[in-house]
């Protein structure tokens, strides 16, 4: 890259050829007003705020959009320009209903900053604005058009960060609304996945969350927190604001990054919302059909007296959600593990873990990285769903799925049992009837990939599968199976989705990696697999209390102990175990249905923003969950309840440390020295 030096207000300021006036200023610390402009998004200059003069152009330029060159002499406060953006306000203003006294976004408004900013008391040109409609049809976001001013911001993140094109422009000129689905109004589209993404950077009272609107605006909160989102994989950075002890809204942290700081539907809504569940707040005992509250130290005596029994006759278990942090997860296994020898520990995931724990064994023992990080979804050409559901196991990957097929160009298949999420879009969907077919598929394409990329002909060696029978075994006609091989053949990044529905065999597994590997499909952190593991610290459970081999509901037990964090519903499974086991300890923070109907000790626990510690995310990254708001009455840490609770047991487990998620599957050796491995190795 060139460097390149301009002169912006008199400073000298560094750039790199390509970058814009606006961003070289930023970069120097140089103020330029902009309100259509939100770093990350594609510029547009519609606003005209961030204009500049440059000397020897005798026009303003938008500073947003103007390629800075070397030697360039840029002024940005001058009494022209700023009696021109004044202009611009007022025009704004006279378009349509901007009478702050009536808006939720009053003193938390863009447009309203930079009118106090600029001095603009009142406006020269005539209310010429018709009536706009106030679409209030979605039940969870209002969108007013009389508060729009067309910076197209809501568009332009719909499309480029979520992926879905829901939102455009209707008519022209004044007249012009955003509307969804070519017409429709927001409560009636189809493709809206409802993250909220457009309310977040709606700079005015647009568009905004009907829930938050008026819980406080930004200015007036608190504290800000930033924090990690648990709810899935992808472990997505949020800011917390709070006021008054209570959380007034969730939001992600910025454009900028891969997940578009847009957060989904799970973490937009359900973190605050779980914010307003009933808690449990003090150790309860079952009476009968009734529960009663009681002191920490009885509640703790009679689990210490029914653990120790049921341990004595290896009649006990461990079941903890994989939400929980790497410290807590420790605090488990120093305890009953290493302290008590235990066994049987587990997540309620755990039979989707244990099937990527297993097929990717081989390639771990090889040294090299078996999956990538989600977001070079979007640097690749092809992108393969292998019988995942983005939208419903991690909505944000669908965002990069979409995202890297309609804007960047990639091709899209779909090898599944089940219909594309993705119809649309979809260049090749080979639906097959059952599970086992779609894994038999894979099995065969990763032979046919790897023949056709080593001899560079369509020659099959002797013994190998052939199209005509790779057809015949999957039941997908052979022009679709050619269809797939030409595609990943010749595609130079793919990337594969795998669904947690085909973790349960680790054979499929391994042979999503395989077809990896012959379709080179190689990153620099990885082996191009994307797997939906279920939460935002499957990797640090896996390093810690997943079992090696399932055993809930294998046996009818005496004692369970369950930590769940009340975020996600449990498992039938899991359920079915819990009800027939005979004590039952269920600690969590609220009153989660069914799952506490079959405690007999009912122990609180911190809720997801009252806890701290660290997520180890599919992105790779060793993330930090903070507290928000400090836990209230007699909730106490689990680090504090399970010393209690080893005293009673005469127990002294060893101090606690911290998982080294990030080594479990840490590369040894260039993911492109990868070798695909035999089946066998895997389901033996």
């Amino acid at each position: 890259m060139n460097n390149i030096t301009l002169t912006i207000d008199g400073k000298t300021c560094d750039g790199v050829q390509g970058d814009t006036i606006l961003e070289v200023a930023r970069r120097n610390d140089v103020y330029i007003p902009t309100l259509c402009f939100l770093e990350g998004l594609t510029p547009i200059g519609s606003c005209r705020m961030c204009v500049v003069e440059v000397e020897k152009n005798p026009k303003m330029l938008t500073a947003c959009t103007t390629p800075a060159q070397d030697g360039m002499v840029v002024h940005t406060q001058t009494e022209k320009l700023r009696e021109f953006r004044r202009q611009m306000l007022e025009l704004i203003f006279a378009g349509r209903n901007h009478f702050c006294m009536y808006c939720s976004q009053s003193g938390d408004c863009e447009l309203q900053d930079l009118a106090i900013e600029h001095g603009m008391d009142s406006v020269r040109y005539p209310y010429l604005y018709a009536g706009f409609d106030n679409d209030a049809t979605h039940r969870d976001i209002q969108m007013d058009h009389n508060r729009c001013i067309l910076c197209l911001r809501c568009i332009r993140v719909c499309a480029e960060k979520v992926g879905t094109h829901t939102l455009d422009l209707q008519k022209r000129g004044w007249n012009a609304t955003i509307v969804s689905d070519l017409g429709r109004r927001l409560g009636e589209s189809s493709t809206c996945t409802t993250c909220g993404a457009c309310a977040q950077v709606c700079p005015t009272g647009t568009i905004t969350l009907r829930e938050f609107a008026y819980r406080g605006r930004r200015k007036d909160c608190d504290d800000v927190v930033e924090s990690v989102c648990p709810l899935c994989s992808i472990g997505c950075r949020i800011k917390a604001y709070v006021r008054t002890g209570s959380i007034a809204r969730v939001e992600g942290t910025s454009v900028t990054e891969p997940d578009g700081g847009q957060l989904c539907k799970k973490g937009r809504w359900t973190l605050p919302r779980s914010a307003e569940r009933e808690r449990i707040s003090v150790p309860m005992i079952r009476e009968g059909s009734h529960y009663r509250e009681a002191s920490w130290e009885e509640a703790l005596d009679l689990v210490a007296r029914n653990f120790q029994k049921a341990h004595g006759a290896d009649s006990d278990g461990i079941l903890v959600s994989s939400l929980c942090t790497d410290e807590e997860l420790s605090l488990f296994v120093s305890l009953f593990k290493d302290g008590l020898g235990m066994e049987r520990l587990d997540t309620f995931d755990g039979d989707v873990l244990r099937g990527f724990v297993k097929g990717f064994e081989p390639f771990r023992r090889q040294g090299v990285r078996p999956f990538t990080a989600a977001h070079n979804i979007l640097d690749s050409d092809c992108i393969v769903n292998l019988s995942a559901d983005p939208d419903e196991e991690a909505p944000v990957i669908a965002s990069y799925m979409r995202v890297g097929t309609l804007r960047n160009g990639a091709s899209l298949l779909n090898l599944s049992c089940k219909t594309s999420p993705f119809a649309d879009i979809t260049d090749v969907d080979a639906v097959t009837a059952t599970p086992a077919q779609s894994v038999a598929l894979v099995e065969g394409l990763a032979e046919l990939v790897a023949d056709l990329k080593a001899s560079g002909s369509e020659a099959q060696e002797e013994g190998k599968i052939s199209v005509g029978e790779l057809a015949g075994k999957t039941g997908i006609p052979e022009e679709t199976v050619e269809r797939i091989i030409n595609k990943l053949a010749g595609s130079q990044r793919p990337v594969f989705v795998l669904g947690g529905c085909l973790s349960r065999d680790p054979g499929a597994v391994t042979s999503a990696v395989n077809l990896a590997i012959a379709s080179r499909a190689i990153f620099e952190d990885g082996i191009g697999v994307v797997p939906l593991v279920v939460s935002g610290n499957s990797l640090g459970t896996i390093n810690t209390v997943l079992a090696k081999e399932p055993w809930i509901g294998r046996k009818k037990l005496d004692f369970l102990y369950v930590y769940s964090t009340g975020l996600v519903p449990e498992d039938e499974e899991s359920l079915s175990a819990i009800s027939g086991t005979k004590f039952v300890v269920v600690q969590c923070p609220f009153w989660a249905q069914p799952l506490v109907n079959f405690a007999d000790v009912l122990l609180p626990a911190p809720a997801w923003f009252e806890r701290s510690g660290h997520y180890c995310t599919i992105e790779g990254e060793r993330r930090r969950l903070n507290v928000v708001v400090p836990p209230k009455g007699e909730i106490r840490g689990l680090a504090s309840i399970l010393k209690d609770l080893s005293a009673g047991l005469g127990v002294e487990p060893e101090k606690p440390k911290e998982s080294p998620c990030g080594n479990l599957f840490a590369s040894e050796k260039p993911p492109a020295d990868a070798r695909m491995v035999s089946l066998e190795e895997v389901r033996n």
